[in-house]
Protein backbone atom coordinates (compact mmCIF):
# COMPACT_ATOMS: atom_id res chain seq x y z
CA UNK A 1 0.00 0.00 0.00
CA UNK A 2 1.33 3.58 -0.87
CA UNK A 3 1.98 6.25 1.37
CA UNK A 4 -0.55 8.69 2.73
CA UNK A 5 0.23 11.98 1.68
CA UNK A 6 -1.78 15.17 2.50
CA UNK A 7 -0.21 18.72 1.57
CA UNK A 8 1.40 21.22 4.04
CA UNK A 9 0.10 24.27 2.93
CA UNK A 10 -0.40 26.89 6.23
CA UNK A 11 2.94 28.45 6.79
CA UNK A 12 2.91 27.93 10.39
CA UNK A 13 3.44 24.24 9.89
CA UNK A 14 6.24 25.82 7.58
CA UNK A 15 7.96 27.45 10.28
CA UNK A 16 7.67 24.59 13.41
CA UNK A 17 9.43 22.14 10.73
CA UNK A 18 12.17 24.92 10.14
CA UNK A 19 12.34 25.79 13.85
CA UNK A 20 11.64 22.01 15.73
CA UNK A 21 12.97 19.57 12.68
CA UNK A 22 16.20 17.88 11.48
CA UNK A 23 17.41 18.91 7.98
CA UNK A 24 19.32 16.81 5.20
CA UNK A 25 21.06 18.70 2.51
CA UNK A 26 21.03 17.75 -1.22
CA UNK A 27 22.58 19.15 -4.21
CA UNK A 28 19.46 20.47 -5.46
CA UNK A 29 17.31 21.10 -2.07
CA UNK A 30 17.27 20.25 1.06
CA UNK A 31 14.51 18.38 3.47
CA UNK A 32 13.81 19.60 6.67
CA UNK A 33 10.85 16.80 8.59
CA UNK A 34 9.31 16.67 11.95
CA UNK A 35 7.92 13.40 13.62
CA UNK A 36 4.20 14.77 14.40
CA UNK A 37 2.79 11.43 16.18
CA UNK A 38 -0.25 11.92 15.47
CA UNK A 39 0.27 12.67 12.00
CA UNK A 40 -1.46 9.37 9.72
CA UNK A 41 0.71 9.26 6.51
CA UNK A 42 2.74 12.06 5.52
CA UNK A 43 2.33 15.86 5.07
CA UNK A 44 4.66 17.72 2.78
CA UNK A 45 5.53 20.97 1.55
CA UNK A 46 7.25 22.44 -1.56
CA UNK A 47 9.00 25.57 -1.35
CA UNK A 48 11.16 28.18 -3.36
CA UNK A 49 12.91 30.85 -2.34
CA UNK A 50 12.83 34.22 -4.15
CA UNK A 51 16.37 34.07 -4.36
CA UNK A 52 15.96 31.06 -6.94
CA UNK A 53 14.20 33.77 -9.31
CA UNK A 54 11.24 35.15 -10.62
CA UNK A 55 7.99 33.54 -10.00
CA UNK A 56 8.51 31.54 -13.30
CA UNK A 57 11.70 29.65 -12.18
CA UNK A 58 10.06 29.45 -8.55
CA UNK A 59 6.93 27.30 -9.84
CA UNK A 60 9.67 25.28 -12.11
CA UNK A 61 11.51 24.32 -9.07
CA UNK A 62 8.82 23.34 -7.11
CA UNK A 63 7.33 21.08 -9.87
CA UNK A 64 10.74 19.56 -10.38
CA UNK A 65 10.97 18.37 -6.48
CA UNK A 66 6.94 17.68 -6.50
CA UNK A 67 7.50 14.94 -9.51
CA UNK A 68 10.75 13.36 -8.01
CA UNK A 69 8.44 13.25 -4.95
CA UNK A 70 5.68 11.26 -6.44
CA UNK A 71 8.04 9.34 -8.55
CA UNK A 72 10.21 8.19 -4.90
CA UNK A 73 7.68 7.97 -2.51
CA UNK A 74 3.66 9.09 -3.30
CA UNK A 75 3.48 6.62 -6.32
CA UNK A 76 5.77 3.85 -5.43
CA UNK A 77 3.56 1.28 -4.03
CA UNK A 78 6.59 -0.15 -2.35
CA UNK A 79 7.08 3.32 -0.24
CA UNK A 80 6.72 3.44 3.64
CA UNK A 81 6.71 5.76 6.54
CA UNK A 82 4.59 7.84 8.23
CA UNK A 83 3.85 10.52 11.39
CA UNK A 84 6.41 12.72 9.82
CA UNK A 85 5.92 16.41 8.08
CA UNK A 86 8.22 17.19 5.24
CA UNK A 87 8.93 20.69 3.88
CA UNK A 88 11.37 20.70 0.51
CA UNK A 89 13.20 23.32 -0.27
CA UNK A 90 14.73 24.63 -3.49
CA UNK A 91 18.33 25.10 -4.51
CA UNK A 92 19.26 26.81 -7.68
CA UNK A 93 21.09 23.65 -8.68
CA UNK A 94 18.03 22.13 -8.92
CA UNK A 95 17.36 23.90 -12.77
CA UNK A 96 21.11 22.33 -14.22
CA UNK A 97 20.36 18.53 -12.62
CA UNK A 98 19.73 15.77 -14.48
CA UNK A 99 16.26 13.82 -12.91
CA UNK A 100 18.01 11.04 -12.62
CA UNK A 101 20.27 12.51 -10.03
CA UNK A 102 17.29 14.32 -8.21
CA UNK A 103 15.46 11.21 -7.94
CA UNK A 104 18.95 9.33 -6.86
CA UNK A 105 18.93 12.66 -4.39
CA UNK A 106 15.44 12.42 -3.04
CA UNK A 107 16.03 8.49 -2.36
CA UNK A 108 18.74 9.55 -0.21
CA UNK A 109 17.22 12.23 1.77
CA UNK A 110 14.19 10.59 2.14
CA UNK A 111 15.86 7.48 3.43
CA UNK A 112 17.79 9.81 6.16
CA UNK A 113 14.25 11.09 7.07
CA UNK A 114 13.24 7.50 8.10
CA UNK A 115 10.83 6.98 5.16
CA UNK A 116 11.66 3.79 2.90
CA UNK A 117 11.15 4.42 -0.92
CA UNK A 118 11.39 0.44 -1.64
CA UNK A 119 14.97 0.39 -3.12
Amino acid sequence: MAVIVRRLLVRQNFLKVKAEGKRAGTQGFVLQWLEIPDEEGLGVGFTASGALGNAVKRNRARRRLKAAFDDACRCNPKAEGQGRWLVLVAKAPIFEMDYKYLLRDMHKALAEAGISCGG
